[in-house]
């Protein structure tokens, strides 16, 4: 387990180690031009343990967090309508983070910390 979590540490840029910063959420499948341009793709922040999301598709996508060993700390849903919404993360505590949000037009996943 250990291992699992310097690995992830290793992998993960330090740009990610701020506390207040804008989560970099890319679409899992490669075959999509990440790009506003070409594609949707949702908006991410986190600043005092504030998760703001913001997705211009269309249905209800669900939330979740996972740790850096992969089990799923917190969990919700994500209107995917353009408003933004408010997910309270004070009961996590710090480390590092994975922000997945999946629904009818695949999955997307960005990475953050919690200090």
């Amino acid at each position: 387990m250990k291992f699992i979590s310097v690995l992830f540490m290793a992998v993960v840029p330090l740009s990610l180690f701020a506390s207040n910063d804008e989560i970099d959420v890319k679409h899992k499948n490669g075959t999509y031009i990440e790009t506003r341009s070409i594609e949707n793709l949702p908006d991410a922040t986190i600043e005092n343990q504030i998760l703001t999301v913001s997705f211009d598709n269309v249905g209800i996508y669900s939330l979740y967090i996972e740790d850096d060993s992969g089990t799923i700390v917190y969990s919700s849903a994500l209107p995917a309508d353009g408003m933004e919404y408010n997910y309270d993360l004070s009961t996590v505590k710090m480390g590092l983070y994975r922000l997945v949000l999946s629904g009818y037009k695949g999955e997307y996943e960005g990475c953050f910390s919690i200090n």
